[in-house]
Formats: C-alpha cells, structure tokens, sequence
C-alpha cells in the first residue's frame, strides 16, 4: 500500500465519504454503517506518514552510469533560474513560429520543425494573437 499516490487515496477517501453521506441522505442507514469501517481505515491510510520505498539499482540503460550523469546534469539545469540566452532563444523560437504561421505553413509542418507538438504550436501562435489584440510586447 505505500506505493500508492497520496493524492490518489486522499481521492479515494473522498469519494467513500461521498457514497456514506449519499446513503445517509437516502435513509439507508444499513449500508452507511457498513461503509463506516471503510472510511475510517481508508482516513487512517490518508493520515499515515508516506513510507519511502528505496528501489534497487536499475541494470537496464537508467542504471548506466552515463545516463546518470546525464540525468543529473539536466536535473542540475532544471534548478538554475533561466539564462538571458535561453530566454531570447525562446523568443527567437517564437517569432520564427509566427513568421512561419503568417507564411501560411501548417501547424503540424511548424511543430515538426521545432521538434514540438501541435498543441505547443497553437498555444505560443494563440498568445501571439492576444498579444496583437490587446497591444502587448510578448512576442
């Protein structure tokens, strides 16, 4: 049981909480007591201390000690605030993304291009828009 998301028992507490409720509200006084001892066990599930599970050394490529080096080097980028490089990389990716748009080239040819997915694409092209709509400077 202690793999388990927290998230997902607390839900599961939840929705048990509801069925209890509903068939108090529904003079089903039988079933709301026997659903009593499953609320309470799954409450004390929900309260326990998270156990850690310490998992064995993988053997397959995730426990190659060059990809745990790469894995920790990117770890390592991912806790650093962003570079101005990287941040007008971005912006130069986004304006590309528009010129390409507003020469009539599709979604999907643009997301492929930048190694993105469509939804990726619509999303910096819709913020594009607002920003002509409403006169911002985001690019």
């Amino acid at each position: 049981m202690s793999n388990i998301p927290k998230v997902s028992l607390e839900d599961s507490l939840y929705v048990l909480q509801l069925a209890r409720e509903t068939a108090l509200a529904q003079n089903r006084q039988a079933q709301a007591k026997r659903m009593m001892p499953v609320v309470d066990e799954m409450r004390t599930l929900v309260s326990a201390p998270q156990q850690s599970v310490s998992t064995p050394p993988s053997t397959g490529v995730m426990g190659q000690a060059d990809f745990q080096t790469l894995l920790n080097v990117t770890q390592a980028r991912v806790n650093q605030p962003p570079t101005v490089d990287s941040v007008s990389s971005v912006m130069d990716r986004n304006r590309l993304i528009g010129a390409m748009a507003e020469a009539n080239m599709t979604e999907v040819d643009i997301a492929r291009q930048f190694s993105m997915t469509r939804e990726e694409v619509q999303l910096v092209l819709n913020v594009q828009q607002k920003n002509k709509l409403y006169g911002g400077s985001i690019k």
